[in-house]
């Protein structure tokens, strides 16, 4: 018997539950990889007519969550908070990623990037019962940008199912020759 593999960007239930039972490092590293592979599922979305291009774009310029970032703030596709935070996140996930060990929410950096997420800023005024701990503000900042971005996808696939496709654009083509060809 074959099981069903699940896509990991629809699986949220594995998604809560891995992050809550890890270690501090590796629920910033899951988070992060898993924020980073909504920002790529966002980018191409918005760039679906163009699948060549997109997967190019997101295997060599955009292939760092940095750079995905920036790129989903430039394309309009995600606002200044949700950017921020992102920000923020990736300022957390860097040094949990590239320190050896000992490295932990109580950081006084970590603490501050922490403090700075807006969108988990916004749930503890709303709900004061909620621990106060650089931990659990990460947590519900990662679920609130989660959330978001999977938000803004889904509007991106449905403004592209309402919107007429170009029969000009051959998909198999390559762009890349094309755009060339247009600058000489």
């Amino acid at each position: 018997m074959t099981e069903t593999k699940i896509d990991p960007l629809t699986d949220w239930k594995g998604f809560y539950e891995e992050i809550q039972n890890e270690s501090a490092r590796g629920a910033v590293i899951i988070a992060g990889a898993f924020l980073d592979a909504q920002l790529s599922n966002l980018i191409s979305k918005y760039l679906i007519d163009y699948k060549k291009f997109v997967d190019g774009l997101l295997k060599h310029s955009l292939k760092s969550f940095d750079s995905r970032i920036k790129a989903a703030y430039d394309l309009d596709l995600i606002d200044k908070t949700i950017y921020q935070d992102l920000l923020a996140i990736r300022n957390i996930r860097n040094p949990f990623a590239h320190k050896m060990h000992g490295y932990s929410f109580d950081e006084p950096e970590i603490i501050e990037f922490c403090n700075s997420l807006k969108l988990a800023n916004y749930l503890y005024d709303a709900i004061p019962d909620i621990p106060h701990t650089p931990g659990n503000k990460f947590l519900l900042g990662v679920v609130q940008l989660a959330h978001r971005l999977a938000f803004n996808t889904l509007e991106v696939e449905r403004i592209h199912k309402s919107t007429p496709r170009d029969p000009e654009i051959n998909e198999t083509e390559d762009l890349k020759g094309d755009i060339t060809a247009q600058e000489h």
